[in-house]
């Protein structure tokens, strides 16, 4: 177990290990969590982008909101905050989509043998980030706080985004969650989701487009060219797993669905024409969160009101943590 600074494309990169795992984070873009590996077995559970980690110059500083945040998407697990989704005009300035935390860079310092210590001050909004990112046996937790230092109350969304990859992903695995309800979004209305626009089921149903029933604990298949987006409600606690038997591999997400009581759930499986994916990609997605659906502010809003408000001085804490283990 131990903490060891790598470098790799001008990035700094903390690798965090433990018997069980080795998990990379990327401080200066995002705190991300670029990679967290199954040592026993050498499995990333989590996805690459085809484009990965681009050198640390490359990034572009202006421009479309989107295209910014799809340069900088490397896969791996990432902090949504204040916005989720679309971008959005707020206070006078944009929040782009998924928010600030996204782009921005963290100071970092140890705290503990596998774990770390981060934090960051934003611009477009008045909060305080802080992340504890850990690694202890098979499972890699991380808590962030965010405290508004500003003297007026901000509305927000905030998540946690950790998308999934092969070989985790695949045919041969199922998802399992302690969730009742799915809602389709009501916005994705594509020519490659299998879904339902706006369609409302208790999990694992789903209502297809063809007017029958999707199983959404089954997984596609990566050349099924089915994209999805939906949402997760009613836990009893916070928890998803993906299991693959025949990998012998799972992955569990565990949270406290009071403070996160969503889960957006993302599907892109060789689908997506275009940019960003011309469909070559395969992902799915699990992402706690406090609010949907994943397009603005404003629409969380007025669609669900399940934003969240944070007054002057507040702050507010989320713990995920996320469990990998051999199910042979």
């Amino acid at each position: 177990m131990g903490i060891q600074v790598v470098h790799h494309r001008g990035w700094e990169i903390v690798r965090l290990t433990s018997e069980a795992l080795s998990a990379d984070v990327v401080p200066g873009k995002g705190g991300d969590v670029l990679s967290l590996t199954w040592v026993p077995g050498g499995v990333d559970v989590l996805w690459r982008s085809p484009w990965g980690l681009r050198h640390r110059g490359a990034l572009a500083t202006s421009g479309d909101s989107v295209v910014h945040l799809m340069e900088g998407y490397h896969g791996g697990w990432q902090s949504v905050f204040p916005n989720g989704g679309d971008a959005q005009e707020v206070h006078g300035v944009e929040w782009g989509m998924h928010g600030e935390v996204w782009l921005a860079p963290f100071d970092w310092e140890p705290d503990g043998e596998s774990a770390i210590a981060l934090r960051t001050r934003l611009v477009r909004s008045p909060f305080a980030v802080e992340k504890r990112i850990a690694l202890a046996h098979d499972t890699l937790t991380v808590t962030e706080t965010v405290t508004n230092e500003g003297g007026e109350p901000v509305e927000v969304m905030w998540s946690q985004h950790p998308a999934f990859g092969a070989p985790l992903i695949s045919p041969d695995a199922h998802i399992e969650t302690s969730a009742r309800t799915f809602v389709v979004d009501d916005e994705r209305d594509t020519a490659t989701t299998d879904l339902l626009p706006g369609g409302i089921a208790v999990w694992p149903h789903a209502p297809g487009r063809d007017g029958g029933t999707v199983d959404l604990g089954a997984v596609p298949g990566p050349a099924s060219g089915i994209d999805r987006m939906g949402y997760l409600s009613d836990f009893d606690l916070g928890f998803v797993a993906v299991t693959n038997p025949r990998l012998g591999l799972a992955a569990e997400l565990r949270w406290d669905a009071t403070v996160f009581p969503h889960a957006w759930y993302w599907l892109e499986a060789g689908a997506t024409r275009g940019f960003p994916w011309f469909k070559s990609v395969y992902v799915l997605a699990i992402e706690p969160a406090t609010s949907y659906p994943a397009q603005g502010l404003a629409k969380a809003r007025a669609k669900t009101g399940t934003t969240l408000t944070i007054g002057p001085g507040e702050s507010r804490t989320a713990t995920v943590s996320l469990t990998v283990k051999d199910c042979a």
